[in-house]
């Protein structure tokens, strides 16, 4: 039972639903059963019927055979004078008679196949054969040429029809009221199983109804008891009762819904038990602070006329600071000024340092040009001799030449000398610009120092300038800070004049918290 209490609503609907139609298909498995067992006796019924009256057919063809046979056979005596004619009755007579017999066995094999009573077709069957074969011996006494002789044979078998056609006669009667007696039981069985069926599927029925309506109850029992319960809960609770301790049996949705409820009755009883707690708390907290804010207002008076005499120390001040900003932003104009011209002077005297040093360069290529004017000469010098000396040894045919090779020996040896001149020229013009080089170069590295001076002094005017501003800046921010400090402090002591009225509304509000709280019961323990 606990295992059910524990299932969901949705498993129990289910459930329920499994147990009406399990009711409901043992209610149609019954009627369909007693449908199937009527269905069955009706078939039983109809099949005995028709083997009854398939035999009852064959009784009576046995008895109409018989008939026919004996008919034959007073034809035979009647009309067997022609022995043609007596061949026809005779072979007719045995025909028929066979087929009498036949029919009687055929008779015997479907009584035997329903279970019925065959003793009256065994003695049909004797009772036929026997008259087959007293028939044969009286024929033996009959002669065509003598009429006569047809009484003789009639008279030996007079009568002995009679007891084969009642032997027929009685079967086919017995025929027919076993068929009624087999119809008769079909019905009788046939209403037994409709008796049967109808209290069987009526118990069935009732038994299913039971089933379901027990079903219905316990299932709605499971649900509306937590759901009263549950509702008595949210009462107690709306009624200001937060005491009730819900007592859960189960752990379906009806289960959960009343844990949901115990879990909520005693979070409700913890929350009001601190906002009771806490109403007390700030009711006596708001007292203290109306006490301080009384305080604090005096206190804040007094700050603000302090402040107003600082702010007014702090304005002189300023005044100060600021001018001497201003004077440390004129030095460092003309500091800047001076470094500048610095730096143009130096500039100046790199251009001469460069100019010197190209015109250096252009003397010592000069330098290399005379060299080679000079290797040039000598090389001359040295043709001219041998040109002299070609012209001695070709006597007066080289006199011509050794002119011209004087007139060359002699230009080269000028040139030569033009060359040293210039050379010695160049070098003291060389030595001369080497020197105005160092000269320059010593005047640019003191242009250089000077200009780095100018840049330092220009740096340390720039930093204090740019100390003084951020000094005049600094000290305005502390003047509005002291300015503001005066405003807010002035404020605050309005303020603290509205805390005191919000402290008296708040000790106000707490008292009727306190109040409403009240209206919930805790129990003991709380």
């Amino acid at each position: 039972m606990t295992f059910y209490r524990n299932l969901k609503i949705a498993v129990k609907l289910a459930l329920l639903g499994a147990v009406l139609l399990a009711a409901t298909m043992i209610v149609g498995l019954e009627g369909w059963h007693a449908l199937a067992k009527t269905h069955a006796l009706q078939i039983e019924s109809a099949q005995s019927l028709a083997h009854y009256a398939r035999a009852a057919d064959t009784a009576r063809v046995a008895q109409v055979e018989f008939k026919k046979q004996v008919q034959e056979w007073k034809d035979l005596l009647l009309r067997g004078a022609d022995p043609a004619a007596f061949a026809k009755y005779r072979d007719a007579f045995s025909k028929e008679s066979g087929t009498t017999h036949a029919a009687l066995l055929r008779l015997k094999d479907q009584l035997d196949a329903l279970g019925a009573n065959v003793d009256g077709v065994d003695k049909a069957l004797a009772t036929h054969a026997s008259l087959q074969d007293t028939y044969l011996d009286a024929l033996k006494h009959y002669d065509a040429a003598d009429p006569n002789t047809a009484h003789v044979v009639d008279a030996l078998v007079k009568g002995i029809d009679r007891a084969p056609t009642a032997a027929i006669d009685d079967i086919v009667a017995s025929v027919m009221q076993q068929a009624q007696d087999s119809s008769v039981r079909t019905s009788e069985a046939a209403e037994r199983a409709y008796t049967i069926a109808t209290v069987l599927l009526l118990s069935v029925v009732i038994g299913s109804l039971g089933v379901g309506a027990f079903a219905v109850w316990f299932l709605s029992r499971s649900i509306t008891l937590p759901v009263r319960q549950a509702v008595g809960v949210a009462q107690a609770v709306a009624a200001g009762d937060l005491r009730a301790d819900v007592a859960v049996v189960s752990r379906d949705e009806t289960g959960q819904l009343l844990i949901a409820l115990n879990d909520m009755n005693q979070r409700l009883r913890q929350i009001v038990s601190e906002i009771r707690e806490g109403a007390t708390t700030i009711s006596s907290a708001t007292q203290e602070i109306a006490a301080g804010n009384l305080d604090l207002s005096a206190r804040t008076e007094q700050q603000a006329a302090s402040l107003e005499e600082t702010a007014a120390s702090m304005q002189h001040f300023t005044d100060s600071v600021q001018r001497n900003a201003a004077n440390a932003r004129e030095a460092t104009t003309l500091a800047q000024t001076a470094a500048q011209a610095a730096r143009d002077g130096g500039a100046v005297m790199s251009d001469a340092v460069r100019t010197m040093g190209q015109i250096e360069a252009a003397s010592r290529r000069i330098v290399d040009i005379i060299a080679v004017v000079e290797a040039i000469a000598a090389q001359t010098n040295i043709l001219a001799l041998n040109a002299a000396v070609e012209a001695a040894r070709a006597g007066t045919q080289g006199r011509g030449f050794a002119v011209v090779a004087s007139e060359v020996r002699s230009l080269a040896q000028r040139s030569a000398d033009a060359a040293q001149e210039i050379k010695t020229l160049i070098r003291e013009s060389v030595a001369t610009i080497d020197a105005g080089t160092q000269l320059i170069n010593h005047a640019s590295n003191t242009m250089d120092g000077v200009v780095a001076s100018a840049g330092s002094v220009t740096r340390i005017v720039e930093s204090i300038a740019t100390a003084s501003v951020d000094q005049a800046a600094g000290i305005a921010e502390v003047n509005d800070a002291v300015t503001q400090m005066d405003q807010v402090t002035q404020s605050n002591a309005a303020l603290v004049e509205q805390a005191a009225a919000a402290a008296d509304a708040v000790q106000s509000k707490a008292s009727g918290l306190v109040q409403s709280v009240s209206f919930f019961r805790l129990g003991a323990a709380a």
